[in-house]
């Protein structure tokens, strides 16, 4: 509800909201260094001294700043605003400026930022699956097929993907029988197809087996249509996950775990573990696609949010295919930046 109203009011009245943002930019830095002059305010926030000039008097009108000889101070109304408005940022408008300079520094085929972190605000996660699934719809076609890994931000993607193609067939990137039901690339992909009015296949193999049932499940007619179709789907989207957190979910070995903290693992996709430079430290034995698959593919959909993230999101920068839509929260961009 909040959404579709935030969106409705952004194409009516555009200009409202990003004054409103302006002002909460303007309350948030005063909050930080207070108390500030005028002149030091306005540089900082890169406006003309008669712009800051006419906002602070109508902020202190509105009683959310204090005026006088030592300079700005933010007054307790304006704190609690800052409090009241920050679960709905992220809803408000992206970090588009964030986005712009990561694409400077990484080459990838798009970023997009949104505010907050998603470690401490559920809507940031709810936010990332929306843009996720926007520009997923943006890029779907009639027949094609979309190979879906498993996590909790995926399972969030068909709430926000509108059908606009037929034939849409969406088939699990890997194994995984392992983890929570709701966050396993089968259930995933049941939901997707459904609220596209697509198709789906279904992958009953475990996240990690041995080298020889590897190799006999691979001669099953369905083992090996499922990869057959993940070797031509055309997109995929996949989730960016914590080393140790991944592992504990999937109930791996604490010989495993051992070898990743040993190996100092800091990020999970695909069933591979890296390290801090993009070395692969563990390959999980599991059916489906490959690292190596992602170049061919038209694009790679991967977000991951929360400062938690940071560390493996910037290890997986490193060896990411450049046909990469990244997805990330604000807490993760400025790690990337620092």
């Amino acid at each position: 509800m909040w959404q579709r109203l935030i969106d409705i009011q952004k194409n009516i009245v555009p200009d409202i909201l990003s004054h409103m943002l302006k002002r909460l930019d303007i309350l948030s830095y005063i909050e930080a260094e207070q108390p500030i002059g005028r002149r030091t305010l306005a540089r900082h926030l890169g406006m003309t001294e008669r712009v800051l000039r006419r906002e602070v008097e109508d902020l202190s009108q509105l009683n959310m700043i204090k005026v006088d000889a030592k300079g700005i101070s933010i007054s307790e109304s304006g704190r609690q605003t800052l409090k009241d408005v920050e679960p709905f940022l992220t809803l408000i408008e992206s970090r588009n400026d964030l986005a712009a300079k990561l694409k400077l520094q990484y080459p990838l085929k798009d970023i997009f930022v949104v505010r907050g972190d998603a470690d401490q605000n559920e809507m940031v996660k709810e936010e990332l699956a929306r843009l996720m699934a926007e520009e997923l719809t943006g890029n779907l076609f009639k027949n094609a097929i979309v190979s879906v890994a498993g996590g909790s931000t995926m399972a969030l993607v068909s709430k926000f993907l509108r059908p606009k193609h037929e034939g849409l067939l969406f088939v699990p990137a890997r194994g995984g029988l392992g983890e929570d039901v709701a966050f396993q690339a089968n259930s995933i992909v049941s939901h997707l197809a459904e609220v596209t009015s697509g198709q789906h296949r279904v992958l009953y193999a475990p996240d990690s087996i041995s080298k020889a049932s590897l190799e006999s499940l691979k001669e099953e007619p369905m083992v090996r249509e499922i990869i057959d179709l993940n070797s031509r789907s055309s997109m995929v989207i996949h989730g960016i996950g914590d080393a140790l957190q991944m592992a504990r979910r999937r109930n791996v070995t604490q010989e495993v775990m051992s070898k990743l903290d040993g190996e100092k693992a800091v990020g999970e996709a695909f069933g591979f573990y890296f390290d801090a430079d993009g070395n692969i430290v563990h390959k999980v034995k599991t059916i489906g696609l490959q690292l190596e698959d992602l170049e061919n593919k038209e694009s790679i959909f991967a977000v991951a949010g929360g400062d938690s993230k940071k560390e493996a999101v910037k290890a997986y920068l490193k060896f990411a295919p450049q046909n990469t839509i990244l997805f990330i929260d604000e807490a993760v961009a400025q790690h990337l930046l620092g």
